[in-house]
């Protein structure tokens, strides 16, 4: 079955430079801008496997509790809680105080620092060991995924014990930018880099004002691309009956056929999962009776739903009918984690990173395409940091009732004056 860490909904181009786990880094902290730096501390290729069975259920519970957050019961989602996941455990690592907890509890983390960015590093490992390449076997199967770190030139100072935890548990590096120069250039540099990443589906993720109003982003860019164990015959796919949210009807490109799928029967609902070509890979079907989906998913959780799993049936050749869509979107990520109460982390204190540094923003973008052959995916994310000694100290200034104004030399006269009661 497929970590529960990597969809919540989760084939054509393969990413390229993914991180190399055996990549000791070697940071230099005086390193000139455009040059790349890690920390000091090589990768661990070792990790303990103890936590993974904490990490993957307190993982999976919030990836479900975060399709609730952005609107799963109401409308279509794609998003990618892995990717978030590895985000903002590498922000988690060098946050204190209110930040720290409250990053803690929206996650759902249990494990001591130590132990959680291990199981973090062993979670990342067992992810990579699917991207195999293309084989006899598995004509298709692709699963990357790229951590760096862009910050600009005035902030190279930072963290080293947070710089050797993410070069050894994460593999991430730091990509030094003059953010101030050149705000579209670098925007462009980093939407290429996580383009390159995600299968060209990512492309346009950050923003020029983005980057003249921060001085470090954390990206994570994911790509999934894996045919089915038995795939659907492209002469079998047509428009079939779909019934929306309201009860009314309409039709939709579908595939169908019999192929391979676990499924079993639940409370208002029934799971069916059907699994790629490569066996640890599965796709996990939630599909709830007519008229209760809102019902079944706002009250979903993930203990129970992996009991309903625990209990699925095999049958080898099934009548499966799916829809054949592409999907993209920008999921309202950082409302829904404030919702989920990260609050306190937006504007806290991060000493281990940068003593003037504090999270600002939270970003993500999906794609999604299911075909006949298979399943394409991918997203990226980012956190965004800016420079929290230059938050304005107050504001905003809404100016909704009478004043009086002055328009004058800054040290000298006084030119025009006036009040304003009624402006219409």
């Amino acid at each position: 079955m497929l970590s529960p860490l990597l969809f919540a909904l989760a084939c054509s181009t393969t990413p390229t430079d993914s991180a190399d786990p055996a990549d000791t880094g070697g940071a230099d902290p005086d390193a000139p801008p455009g040059q790349t730096m890690k920390g000091t501390a090589p990768r661990v290729t070792a990790p303990s496997t103890a936590d993974l069975p904490t990490l993957y259920a307190e993982n999976a519970q919030f990836s479900v509790e975060l399709l609730q957050a952005v609107g799963g019961a109401t409308g279509n989602q794609v998003l990618s809680p892995y990717s978030l996941h590895l985000v903002m455990a590498q922000v988690e690592a060098g946050a204190d105080g209110a930040a720290k907890a409250a990053i803690l509890d929206a996650f759902g983390w249990t494990l001591p620092d130590d132990r959680l960015h291990e199981a973090f590093n062993a979670a990342g490992l067992a992810v990579s060991a699917h991207n195999v390449g293309a084989t006899a076997e598995d004509p298709a199967v692709a699963l990357t995924s790229t951590n760096q770190i862009f910050v600009d030139t005035e902030y190279v100072d930072l963290g080293p014990a947070w710089l050797d935890t993410l070069s050894a548990h994460y593999g991430t590096g730091v990509q030094v930018l003059d953010f101030g120069a050149d705000p579209q250039g670098v925007a462009d540099d980093i939407n290429a880099w996580i383009a390159a990443r995600t299968g060209d589906h990512i492309k346009d993720l950050i923003s020029a004002p983005i980057v003249s109003s921060s001085e470090m982003m954390l990206v994570n860019a994911l790509y999934f691309n894996a045919s089915w164990a038995v795939p659907f015959s492209e002469s079998e796919t047509s428009d079939r009956a779909w019934t929306l949210l309201d009860g009314s009807a309409v039709t939709a490109p579908s595939v169908s056929g019999a192929v391979s799928v676990y499924g079993a029967d639940a409370d208002g609902y029934f799971v069916a999962e059907i699994p790629f070509s490569d066996e640890g890979l599965t796709l996990t079907i939630v599909l709830p009776d007519a008229g209760r989906y809102a019902e079944v998913v706002g009250a979903l959780d993930w203990a129970t739903l992996q009991a309903v799993i625990d209990s699925e049936a095999f049958c080898e050749e099934c009548e499966v009918q799916l829809p054949k869509f592409e999907m993209e979107g920008k999921p309202d990520i950082q409302g829904a984690l404030v919702a989920m109460g990260m609050g306190d982390a937006f504007g806290g204190a991060y000493p281990g990173i940068h003593p003037n540094l504090t999270l600002t923003a939270v970003m993500q973008q999906g794609f999604v395409a299911f075909s006949e052959k298979g399943v394409e995916a991918a997203a990226a994310t980012v956190a965004i940091f800016d420079d929290s000694a230059t938050e304005p100290p107050f504001g905003p200034v809404v100016v909704d009732r009478p004043f009086v104004w002055f328009l004058r030399e800054t040290e000298g006269a006084v030119l025009f004056a006036g009040s304003v009661v009624d402006p219409r």
